[in-house]
Parts: structure tokens; C-alpha cells; sequence
């Protein structure tokens, strides 16, 4: 019986840790990404988080009258994204959600 075709495409949680690298805001700037998209009350999806790179920019970006729905299919990746969120001082503005990959 052949896998399941998203078996082979899903990233190891372990590479979330070098995604959520600070150093990787040397050419990805969330906030270059994010200006003008997001605003302060808005609730955003963002589909596949993994450790929050972006997540963490939305959060404060949506301030505490706002939501971000994070969803990804890895506990892992949402326990780090947890974790950080709650580092930050905005856990309470993630909704963070395990999906299934179907």
C-alpha cells in the first residue's frame, strides 16, 4: 500500500528551532512582510506556523484586541510556538490549533 502523499512533505519539528532563528531575520524581516496587512484588532489565520516566526510579529501587530489562529499538523511545532508566544508576553493573543493533514 503506498503512503500517504504528505508523509515525505512534511518538515521534521526539529527543523523549527533553525526556522525561528534569530538569524534568519538577517533576510526574512517579518516586519517588512507583515506592514501594511496586518492592523491592531484584526484576527489572522496563519496556516503551518511551525515555531512562530512570523506568529510572534502578528501577535503584537493585532495587539490585545486581536487574534492569530495558528494551525499546524506537528505538536511539536506548537508546543515551541507555545512556548515562545508565552516568552513574548503574547500567548494569550495565539490561538494555537493542532489540525490533521487531511
Amino acid at each position: 500500500m503506498p503512503k500517504p502523499a504528505h508523509s515525505h512533505r512534511v518538515c521534521p519539528w526539529w527543523i523549527g528551532y533553525l526556522l525561528a532563528s534569530p538569524l534568519r531575520r538577517i533576510f526574512h524581516q517579518p516586519a517588512k512582510v507583515l506592514d501594511g496587512h496586518i492592523r491592531s484588532g484584526m484576527t489572522v489565520l496563519e496556516p503551518g506556523p511551525g515555531m512562530g516566526f512570523f506568529t510572534l510579529d502578528m501577535a503584537r501587530r493585532v495587539g490585545r484586541s486581536g487574534r492569530v489562529i495558528a494551525v499546524d499538523i506537528q505538536p511539536r511545532m506548537l508546543a515551541g510556538l507555545r512556548r515562545r508566544a508565552a516568552k513574548a508576553g503574547v500567548r494569550d493573543r495565539i490561538d494555537a490549533r493542532l489540525a490533521t493533514p487531511e
